[in-house]
């Protein structure tokens, strides 16, 4: 599969201090759905900060499209990545209005499309700064959607939805990515919010801990454990009795394990 954008031995430090990247590497595929995870203050929301500007400046590091993004102009970059990190400011505008602000050229259709897919038809003529936060979030990744041509960054997507919501949103992004020709890259703290993505990285301590199928990583339930992360408790179930040979494949559905168990 195309590879859209490298990272290729990433360090980052504030202010000359401890480096909260060390050598990180990632290759995240064209047209995917990436996750990223790792303990409390493991980068994940500096790293994302990082990959929503060009302003990072060192060369052959970040490379989008085949090109090093410090050779983007700031236009050619915003255009072409968007990143969401959440925010409760917002301008006294109705919903309507605040969908259609920034769009460029505006796309009636695709705005359409991700009123009715959000479900927030009934909204449209609501005063943005008078809703709840989980409904100012998904305006917000609205926006975002609408107005990028590539590259979409979402930030801590499990931290204001619980995990069917997490679940519905993943399903709307997958089919952004198939209609609007999208990859998008979201940074996770439940691991079981990953189960539906096409790639998972977990990082910690600088560096790339595990990276690659989500269910194949979860399955180093060792690794996982020993970085402070928690293993949903069904794959960690199933691990430890496939490793007892009770079962010979991860079973996320309780009634299905159970069932199997007592074969």
């Amino acid at each position: 599969m195309e590879v859209i954008l490298n990272i290729n031995n990433l360090k980052y430090s504030y202010n000359d201090e401890k480096y909260i990247f060390n050598n990180l590497c990632m290759n995240i595929e064209k047209h995917s759905l990436t996750a990223i995870s790792g303990p409390n203050s493991s980068g994940k929301t500096t790293l994302l900060k990082l990959l929503s500007t060009n302003k990072y400046n060192l060369k052959e590091t970040i490379i989008l499209n085949g090109k090093d993004i410090v050779d983007y102009s700031k236009e050619e970059y915003d255009k072409q990545v968007q990143a969401l990190f959440y925010t409760n400011s917002f301008k006294e505008r109705i919903v309507e209005d605040e969908l259609y602000i920034d769009q460029e050229v505006i796309d009636e259709e695709k705005t359409n499309y991700l009123i009715d897919k959000f479900k927030i038809k009934s909204i449209l003529n609501k005063e943005i700064n008078k809703l709840d936060n989980k409904t100012k979030y998904k305006i917000l990744l609205i926006k975002r959607i609408l107005n990028t041509s590539n590259l979409l960054l979402i930030d801590s997507l499990d931290e204001y939805f619980d995990k069917e919501e997490v679940s519905t949103i993943i399903k709307i992004l997958k089919k952004c990515i198939e209609k609007y020709d999208l990859t998008i890259i979201i940074s996770i703290n439940n691991l079981i919010n990953s189960l539906e993505t096409d790639k998972l990285y977990i990082i910690n301590n600088g560096e790339t801990v595990l990276s690659g199928d989500p269910m194949r990583v979860l399955e180093k339930d060792n690794i996982i454990n020993k970085i402070g992360l928690d293993i949903p408790f069904m794959i960690d179930l199933s691990v430890k009795l496939r490793d007892y040979n009770l079962i010979d494949k991860i079973i996320l559905d309780k009634d299905k394990l159970i069932n199997t168990l007592w074969k």
